[in-house]
């Protein structure tokens, strides 16, 4: 006779086989994804051997590529610059910021090519005029009123040094300023002496020569420089001390002007003041550019295109230019 007694039995008898049955089960499904995980596991580590290996023979051919192209500087610089600037005077004006490395190896090949370097003039962070002390500072230097304004005092700081470099500038160590407050100004040969002991502009002397040189000698021809780490902007400096230099058309241009700029891979060309510069149908037309001095291409072309400004021929160069380096002359 089947009784309650029976059915509890039963009862529980089914609930235990499930139970069995799921843990069972659990124990073949997690086994199953442990072994799937296991050969995702493996799989990956074969490609990260894979990528491993890829880097460092990319690395070995990047390392290969880069000594031959030292190598290739080093040898082919003389035969191809030797001479090519033979005593012509060379001012560098720089930004604070700017790989130093690479001016000095832009410098390195100005002196192959027989250039006389007239030393490099560094402008500053102070230059920025971002708070009131660097206004009054700069206002006494120039001998204007300090009760102008940052940008006002930026134009006449620019005006000042265009004037001292477009009129042959007297030297970088001279100090004979005038007054604070008498608004009348320096003397264009005094300003760039006064902004340097207020210390809003460096200048390294040509090597051997003491801080009293020259700083524009007859027939000199200015490479400017800024790019990636520039202190200022160049839409604040850079750009307005270019256009004073080269000055306005039909008139020849004051200085015979070569913009370069310092630019890491990866950054975007058309960022730059090579760009900017460039895609004015005036300025164009009055210098020449080059987008990136970091490498051998482009200091070769600097020296090659400050060679074409002594013929008047003007051009710009670079990966993203009408050229890499200047064409040889017709």
């Amino acid at each position: 006779m089947i009784n309650f007694r029976y059915h509890l039995i039963s009862l529980v008898a089914v609930f235990l086989a499930l139970a069995v049955g799921v843990v069972m089960g659990s124990a073949v499904i997690d086994k199953a994804v442990v072994e799937t995980l296991e050969r995702q596991q493996e799989a990956i580590g074969e490609r990260v051997d894979q990528a491993i290996a890829e880097n460092e023979s990319l690395r070995g051919r990047l390392s290969e590529v880069e000594g031959r192209s030292q190598r290739l500087a080093d040898e082919a610089a003389p035969r191809l610059l030797g001479g090519g600037l033979a005593e012509v005077p060379v001012l560098v004006l720089a930004m604070r910021g700017v790989a130093p490395e690479a001016i000095d190896a832009t410098v390195a090949l100005l002196d192959t090519a027989g250039a006389r370097h007239e030393g490099t003039l560094w402008f500053t962070a102070r230059l920025g005029l971002t708070d009131d002390e660097e206004r009054r500072d700069v206002a006494r230097a120039l001998g204007r009123s300090e009760g102008l304004t940052g940008p006002a005092l930026r134009t006449i700081a620019v005006g000042e040094v265009a004037d001292a470099l477009v009129s042959g500038g007297s030297s970088a160590d001279d100090s004979s300023g005038t007054g604070a407050d008498g608004g009348a100004g320096v003397a264009p040969e005094d300003a760039v002496a006064q902004l340097r002991d207020a210390g809003f502009v460096d200048f390294d002397p040509p090597e051997g020569e003491g801080q009293t040189a020259q700083l524009v000698a007859p027939g000199t021809r200015v490479l400017f420089v800024s790019g990636a780490g520039a202190v200022l902007g160049d839409a604040q400096w850079a750009r307005p001390l270019v256009e004073a230099l080269v000055g306005d058309a039909p008139e020849p241009p004051s200085l015979p002007v070569l913009v370069a700029q310092s630019q890491p891979p990866g950054e975007d060309p058309e960022a730059g003041l090579s760009a900017a510069l460039r895609g004015d149908d005036e300025l164009s037309t009055r210098l020449s550019t080059v987008d990136r001095i970091d490498d051998f291409a482009g200091q070769l072309a600097v020296v090659l295109a400050l060679q074409d400004l002594g013929e008047a021929r003007v051009g710009h160069y670079g990966l993203d230019a009408q050229r890499l380096i200047p064409a040889p002359a017709e």
